[in-house]
């Protein structure tokens, strides 16, 4: 079986002279992060999705479902996985930094920091037609205001 590489996945790694784009990228995702949920303004007929888009194509979604805000944990991911690139980090092994992030993500706990969605939920519909995971398999879906992004991070250096 034959494993991605991060230089695969993001040919365009990062160099000296692109440094303040990239300081800039980071805090334009840190401020989605941050605020996404304060000014989500829902559209009829519309998704009830609000995107950030990064650089390499992928976007993060802030998702508002019955009231609330949630995340995906491929979001997350993509989330961490940028913010590796933009340091000049590169991850070697997605498959292994991905087991690592959803690892951690295992201390969130459903009803406190997640919901657990069961396989094919109407939620879990909405969510893989736009992209925001991968698989309808039974999972959880993080609240938008419980995921420790920077903890996260820290903790996958």
């Amino acid at each position: 079986m034959a494993t991605t590489t991060f230089r695969e996945v993001y040919p365009n790694l990062p160099n000296e002279q692109d440094i303040d784009t990239r300081l800039e990228q980071i805090d334009q995702l840190k401020d989605f992060l941050a605020n996404a949920p304060v000014d989500f303004v829902t559209i009829e007929g519309q998704p009830p999705i609000k995107r950030h888009p990064l650089p390499n194509g992928d976007s993060i979604s802030c998702v508002q479902w019955n009231s609330t805000h949630f995340i995906t944990g491929t979001d997350i991911v993509r989330c961490l996985i940028f913010r590796f690139h933009a340091f000049g980090r590169p991850v070697s092994n997605l498959k292994k930094f991905e087991e690592g992030i959803f690892s951690d993500l295992r201390n969130l706990k459903p009803g406190t920091d997640a919901t657990l969605e069961e396989p094919k939920s109407s939620f879990l519909d909405l969510l893989y037609r736009h992209n925001c995971i991968r698989t309808q398999k039974k999972q959880k879906v993080f609240f938008w205001q419980s995921v420790p992004h920077d903890r996260l991070f820290l903790d996958a250096l």
